[in-house]
């Protein structure tokens, strides 16, 4: 009896405390979305993103739907979308929110109800007015730009576009009632948005100019970067949350334009360190400073390689986060093999006619090397607008443009080669039954293109590609002089 106390004791024990654990930690409440939507067409499930989670269900004939989150851990933004349509909605634990709108004027007429409607509907109004650039409503400033805008055109629009998003929030906030720490959440997600557009101007505005003949610098004026102490970016990158937000994350990457207004990174070592001093000054010695810095050298790994290698002792040197310095490292032993002067992998592949062809049997000619699939629409576009007429530029000389299909099958390979009418004179086409030779060339993308020299070396991997042009010839030219054996 004794020894059966203790164990039934022990077991009464167990039980009140799982009791009090439960009391003390209550599971989180079930959140709820529903709604209706009017005239709405048939199509695929109603979906709400949270999150990397996603919960779908079906509509049903009355346009009705109802929408569960289990775990809610925190506050956070969502996304709603059906049928092609989306838009944005902010749930916190517990919330019972219920979502009407008619579908054929979707944004317009959202509206929300029930508990946490309110931060919801101030999202609808403000994306409604800001973010989609509906007619009649507030322009977007990106979405205007042409080759006549100026650097301070962009600068009051864009000034202006600012301000009305905040003073909207002030104006709604003060009338619905909204929540201090949200208000505040906003503020700083609308500088974040907001920094996206100053960065991104820089890149789309050498995109508008890419034609431009002599290429034109982009002069900005002397306080563009102003924005920048406003988005506290140290303190986000310090935040392990906050760290690996999309918008922290794309602006980390966008600060490469900060840094190259007019690119790219050049070879000279001591470049390396007059873009640590920008850096610095508008960062400090922090993590945000060492991240942008990485970000920079590894978005020219690829295409800039040389540069990399003049900037990586520097970087090394400079660095405060061993874990980044170390996957730099890494990438540069990556792609070390393929650097200029490395002997490209050879392989050997059946042609359209079914006759073998290798790497070795080139040697002599200049190879253009396009790694490529009927599946990709860059590809397809590469192929069928610009690849003609880099071959007849260089037709008749030692001049050899090899195409190795990926991930196609034999069937429809050969179909649109004959479709398209890509076969020429100077072009190789080989069919890869499988991805090794892509491997063996590390191809990270497609279409892919590698330019090697007479004598069966890289000139340059992940070159230009035909689309470019001038560059492309250029570079393909200036294979064709390279003196015999010439060191690259």
């Amino acid at each position: 009896m004794k020894t059966s106390f203790l164990v039934s004791g022990s077991a009464l024990g167990m039980l009140a405390l799982r009791g009090l654990l439960a009391t003390a930690s209550p599971a989180p409440p079930l959140t709820v979305l529903s709604g209706h939507l009017a005239h709405a067409p048939q199509a695929d499930s109603v979906r709400l993103q949270v999150g990397s989670r996603r919960v779908a269900t079906v509509l049903s004939p009355a346009g009705e739907f109802r929408l569960e989150v289990a775990v809610l851990p925190e506050p956070q933004q969502a996304t709603f979308s059906y049928g092609g349509q989306r838009t944005t909605l902010w749930l916190s634990p517990g919330d019972r929110q219920h979502l009407t709108l008619d579908f054929p004027k979707f944004d317009e007429t959202v509206q929300y109800s029930g508990r946490g409607a309110a931060l919801s509907n101030y999202l609808a109004r403000a994306s409604y007015r800001f973010a989609y650039d509906i007619p009649g409503q507030v322009p977007v400033p990106r979405n205007h730009l042409t080759l006549q805008t100026t650097p301070a055109e962009f600068v009051q629009q864009e000034t202006a576009y600012q301000q009305q998003q905040q003073e909207f929030l002030t104006t709604y906030a003060q009338a619905h009632g909204l929540p201090k720490a949200f208000v505040r959440d906003q503020r700083q997600i609308l500088a974040l948005q907001g920094g996206q557009d100053w960065l991104g101007f820089i890149g789309y505005w050498h995109y508008l100019h890419r034609d431009d003949t002599p290429a034109q610098a982009l002069v900005l004026p002397a306080t563009y970067f102003d924005f920048l102490p406003a988005l506290r970016l140290p303190q986000l990158v310090a935040h392990p949350r906050a760290a690996t937000t999309p918008l922290v994350t794309e602006l980390l990457y966008g600060y490469n334009n900060r840094l190259l207004p007019n690119g790219p990174l050049s070879t000279d070592p001591a470049e390396i360190g007059r873009l640590y001093a920008v850096a610095t000054a508008d960062f400090g010695p922090t993590p945000a400073r060492d991240q942008v810095m990485y970000n920079l050298l590894t978005s020219n790994v690829l295409q800039n390689f040389p540069s990399v290698l003049a900037a990586y002792p520097t970087f090394k040197a400079q660095n405060r986060d061993s874990t980044l310095a170390r996957e730099l490292r890494q990438q540069v032993v990556v792609r070390l093999p393929f650097a200029a002067g490395q002997p490209a992998p050879d392989f050997t592949l059946r042609d359209n006619t079914g006759k073998e062809v290798s790497m070795r049997e080139l040697r002599g000619k200049v190879v253009y090397l396009d790694f490529w699939g009927t599946w990709c629409g860059p590809c397809m576009y590469e192929m069928t607008k610009h690849s003609h007429a880099l071959k007849e530029r260089f037709l008749g000389r030692d001049v050899a443009f090899v195409y190795i299909s990926v991930r196609d099958t034999q069937a429809q390979w050969q179909q649109v080669l004959q479709q398209e009418r890509l076969t020429s004179a100077n072009s190789v086409h080989l069919w890869a039954p499988d991805r090794q030779v892509a491997q063996l060339y590390q191809v990270p993308y497609y279409p892919c293109y590698y330019l090697i020299g007479r004598d069966g070396r890289f000139v340059e991997a992940y070159t230009t590609l035909p689309s470019d042009g001038a560059k492309t010839v250029a570079a393909i030219e200036a294979a064709l002089n390279a003196p015999a054996n010439a060191p690259r």
